[in-house]
């Protein structure tokens, strides 16, 4: 039988080896589909660890909590993506990794999320200083999409 240490240990590995994963999608992203990764969000119970891994893991330190992106602590990788931890903002809110690619029309960029099927989980809304953002679901999916 497994151990709850165990269980912890697994779930550490699968959460690094996501983090990994995507941080090495964004360096090549560019080519893959034509623009950038932008943000990379962590949605966690528990911030402070998931912070402190990252850092150790990738040699980023992430600053203090930033209102406009739900008080997320945000870290900047060598090459220029951001990544955001932050705690759910609502009951209903799972933990999650979202990733959000820079687009240069982020209202076209939802009507064609729309006419291909996808649900707006959250409309383009300017975030303060850091831009406009959305997110839309499709197949189950979220993605996230930011527009400067």
């Amino acid at each position: 039988m497994m151990t709850v240490q165990l269980v912890f240990r697994i779930q550490r590995l699968l959460v690094t080896a996501s983090a990994f994963l995507l941080l090495v999608f964004s360096l090549s992203a560019k080519s893959i589909v034509g623009s950038s990764v932008h943000y990379v969000e962590f949605v966690s119970k528990d911030v402070a660890k998931q912070c402190a891994l990252l850092e150790e893991i990738h040699g980023v330190p992430f600053g203090s909590e930033v209102k406009d992106l739900g008080q997320a602590k945000v870290a900047k990788t060598k090459s220029g993506v951001l990544l955001g931890v932050r705690a759910p903002m609502a009951l209903h809110e799972k933990p999650i990794i979202r990733v959000y690619f820079a687009v240069d029309d982020i209202a076209k960029a939802i009507k064609t999320a729309e006419a291909a099927g996808a649900m707006v989980a959250y409309p383009p809304t300017k975030q303060g200083e850091t831009g406009t953002w959305a997110i839309y679901i499709l197949g189950g999916i979220q993605h996230g999409l930011w527009q400067k």
